[in-house]
């Protein structure tokens, strides 16, 4: 197996939480040597429930499995010397404080790049560097607030996931591998990741539409509930099924097997929506979800269910795909956990395990 992209890289992680972490998760998974530099109170992480058997937190052992832990505090002058010693080793550095606290622990871009001339310094903090929120605290909530991201959909709801937190992360990821490229020949790079930008990132179809026409999208817009044939419907035994038809061919089809074929000329008929809705979702209603997936999810539906997280992590597609890593708790039992990066193949599929406080 060749040699995995970031084999022979040292990353010191000093992040917290969830958009740090999982940038260096997927550097782990690159093949790089990420060392966590935690307080001595450790990363909030360790104690987000719920918890393996062995007391470890599931969240941290998925997000830092593969790394080491060294506890440092910065706040001690040992603590800076034994910083200091371990970065001028470093490739990478990585970290989640707010614009100006590395400055005031005494390590500004010139003292960084003193002691490491070629070094990739990316930072990832809520509101980015010189506008009236700098300082301003902020979590994933709060960033995609000001993202304008939470009302695409209309009125404000909290998402299932952590928007921000993971473009932040991923960006994170992209501006280390950027970085490398021009640290080899010998720059040193800075990276700043507001997550309030991460956020805007992922609205790419939202700020298509807001370049065209200066203004908001209509809510609900084309992919928030607005057609009918781009939506999720409540099947008879309480399950759900998610409608993705929309190109007509797709709800052609779907509309043919309902018998419902009347109902073509009206897909994109706006003052037809809401009872073409109805319609759809009293016939959905009216079977359990296995009969509709029987029916149209292996055909040229687009048509699909709305699985449970543990169903689809036990759905046969997944379990067909090299998607799964192995990890070793505290307590020596083996785990599954899912890929940071599923379309990258491990050099090494040996177990991994999460770092212990200062483990190392």
């Amino acid at each position: 197996m060749p040699e995995a992209p970031l084999a022979g890289v040292r990353v010191l992680d000093m992040t917290r939480l969830l958009p740090g972490n999982f940038a260096t998760v997927m550097l782990v998974e690159m093949g790089a040597e990420v060392i966590k530099i935690e307080a001595p109170e450790g990363d909030g992480t360790r104690w987000v429930a719920p918890h393996l058997p062995s007391g470890e937190s599931g969240a941290f052992v998925q997000l830092n499995r593969g790394k080491t832990s060294r506890v440092i505090d910065l706040k001690a002058q040992e603590g800076r010397e034994e910083f200091s010693s371990l970065l001028a080793t470093a490739d990478v550095l990585v970290d989640s404080f707010r614009p100006g606290v590395l400055d005031r622990l005494g390590f500004s871009r010139d003292a960084l790049q003193q002691l490491r001339p070629n070094l990739v310094h990316v930072t990832i903090d809520a509101y980015g560097s010189g506008g009236e929120l700098e300082q301003v605290p902020g979590h994933d909530l709060n960033t995609i607030g000001y993202a304008g991201v939470l009302t695409l959909a209309g009125t404000p709801a909290l998402p299932g996931l952590q928007v921000a937190d993971l473009a932040a992360g991923m960006h994170a990821a992209l501006a280390v591998l950027a970085g490398l490229r021009q640290s080899a020949r010998g720059e040193f790079v800075r990276s700043e990741v507001a997550m309030v930008d991460a956020a805007l990132t992922f609205a790419q179809l939202p700020l298509g539409g807001w370049l065209a026409t200066g203004e908001s999208p209509s809510t609900p817009w084309d992919l928030t509930g607005r057609w009918a044939c781009y939506g999720v419907y409540e099947c008879a035994d309480g399950t759900w099924l998610t409608v993705g038809a929309l190109e007509p061919k797709f709800f052609g089809a779907i509309l043919d097997r309902l018998d419902l074929a009347e109902w073509k000329v009206a897909q994109y008929d706006p003052a037809k929506q809401d009872e073409l809705t109805d319609v759809l979702r009293h016939r959905f209603a009216s079977r359990p979800r296995a009969h509709w997936l029987a029916e149209l999810a292996f055909e040229d539906t687009c048509v699909g269910p709305a699985l449970t997280l543990d169903e689809a992590m036990a759905h046969p597609n997944l379990r067909a795909r090299s998607v799964m890593r192995q990890v070793r708790a505290a307590d020596g039992s083996i785990h599954e956990v899912f890929a940071a990066l599923p379309w990258l193949a491990p050099e090494d599929p040996s177990p991994l395990s999460a770092p212990g406080l200062g483990e190392h």
